[in-house]
């Protein structure tokens, strides 16, 4: 079936010829370039807006103008400033010469060693250890060498008249001399002129003062510096980490008894007392104490106020223990007032409560028996002196943690350095790290001899720490004894 058919049954117009038809227009092909180092890809994802490449124009020496006439160059002769012999030299200028200032004359520069005359010399300079012609002879040499003291000193080669006592100059008795002359001449200047010291003359003046003695001792320091030997040096290295310990244990020492005494002291409140002046806050204030109070006792095995019954069917007249009773004890008092309770319930007389201080009437429907039982519950309630409860069969029991744990594990653990000095100490004492049978009472003994060992131990350290700082002040006391003489 041809498609004029199809166009038949559908009802369509019929197709026009195929020679009236235009033919599909094609697409111009673009012969562009294909880039270099870049995919086919790549490159048609750029499209039609590509970027334009910026184009750097190549920037080549200008032509030389052979037309222009060349600058002369003249050989001139020209003077330093800054020489005063008068050397004249030549060299090439450009151009003109002119009879400007050499411009590497600014880089002299020259110290302005003080003068004198003879009258300031006799009135303010005079020293019988030196001679004026020697003082003068230091002066020139400061002069030329630019105050250089390693090269004056080199240079110092003074000869001394007939009259006068050969000497040893060392560099330290030349710097005194001439700072001392040169402060010398300004408080003498200074008071002639009459007018004030400005805070440069006084900076100079104050930076003049030199110390002889100070410089001899801080180069002696230094060769002694110098010649220590390496175990000294890892001495002095040692005990500068020592003293750096000692610094941060004392800080750490003030930190504590501050905190210390911070505690001791009573209690500074942030809050005013004006929220429990009424009724609710004094209800809330109330209920803050007793929750206090409750946590307390539970931290330290609090007392337990115990019941006995006097007579069976009584309500109870509450039998208060002393302080510290354990509650191993308590139920053990609890047992003669639940009998009673058992029996009040299905006896038909009933006792008054206990009034005032003393015991309770006994009723004739009370047995000796519950008498008995209820003294001795009274009693065991009492504490018990420390060296009796044994007797009693009376025991204080930690906390108890949830499931099945080693009696040995609640031994308490030491740091590992001192765990194997405590355990090189129960060596020679003849125990064994493990216990063979470690029962409470043997559980309780290995602790406190860990704990005491470990006290042995810190106490040994201190005693060997303290006797080392005393021979480390005694040398030095000896050193400092040894250069006083």
């Amino acid at each position: 079936m041809s498609s004029a058919d199809i166009r038949d049954m559908l009802d369509l117009p019929s197709q026009a010829p195929s020679s009236s038809r235009p033919p599909p227009a094609k697409r111009a092909k673009t012969d562009g370039k294909k880039l270099d180092g870049i995919h086919r890809e790549l490159h048609n994802l750029l499209g039609e807006n590509t970027h334009a490449v910026a184009v750097m124009q190549n920037k080549f020496k200008e032509k030389p103008n052979w037309m222009q006439k060349p600058s002369p160059w003249v050989w001139t002769p020209f003077k330093n400033q800054a020489r005063k012999d008068g050397l004249e030299l030549y060299h090439w200028v450009r151009g003109t010469p002119t009879d400007d200032e050499y411009p590497f004359a600014k880089f002299n520069k020259d110290v302005e060693v003080p003068t004198y005359t003879q009258e300031e010399y006799d009135k303010a300079l005079a020293d019988t250890a030196w001679t004026p012609r020697e003082t003068a002879y230091l002066f020139d040499l400061c002069r030329e060498y630019d105050l250089r003291w390693l090269v004056i000193q080199d240079r110092y080669e003074y000869e001394p008249e007939e009259n006068e006592p050969p000497s040893i100059r060392t560099l330290e008795d030349l710097k005194e001399r001439y700072y001392f002359c040169c402060r010398k001449l300004m408080e003498l200047r200074r008071d002639a002129s009459g007018v004030d010291w400005t805070p440069r003359d006084l900076e100079q003046y104050n930076a003049m003062n030199f110390n002889k003695d100070k410089e001899v001792m801080r180069k002696q320091y230094l060769e002694r510096l110098l010649s220590r030997s390496p175990a000294e040096i890892a001495e002095e290295e040692r005990l500068i980490l020592e003293y750096r310990r000692l610094q941060e244990s004392s800080k750490k020492l003030v930190q504590d008894r501050k905190e210390l005494l911070r505690l001791l002291e009573s209690p500074q409140t942030a809050n005013s007392f004006a929220q429990h002046q009424t009724p609710q806050g004094l209800s809330q204030l109330a209920g803050n104490i007793l929750a206090s109070d409750k946590n307390k006792r539970r931290k330290g095995m609090p007392d337990t106020a115990v019941q006995v019954t006097g007579t069976p069917g009584s309500r109870g007249a509450p039998s208060t223990p002393s302080a510290g009773a354990h509650p191993q004890a308590v139920g053990q008092a609890q047992q003669p007032q639940a009998a009673g309770g058992q029996n009040g319930v299905h006896g038909t007389k009933q006792t008054q409560p206990q009034t005032g201080r003393g015991p309770a009437p006994a009723s004739p429907a009370v047995s000796k028996a519950e008498l008995a039982q209820s003294a001795t519950a009274k009693k065991v309630a009492k504490r018990v002196p420390p060296g009796e409860e044994h007797l009693y069969g009376i025991s204080y029991h930690d906390k108890l943690v949830q499931g099945v744990y080693l009696r040995s594990t609640k031994i308490s653990t030491l740091k590992p350095t001192v765990q194997a000095k405590v355990a090189s100490i129960l060596a020679e004492l003849g125990i064994a790290p493990k216990l063979a049978m470690p029962t409470a009472k043997v559980s309780d003994r290995c602790e406190a001899l860990q704990q005491a060992i470990n006290l042995l131990i810190e106490t040994k350290k201190q005693a060997d720490k303290l006797e080392h700082e005393v021979k480390v002040l005694s040398s030095s006391n000896a050193g400092l004894q040894s250069d006083a003489k």
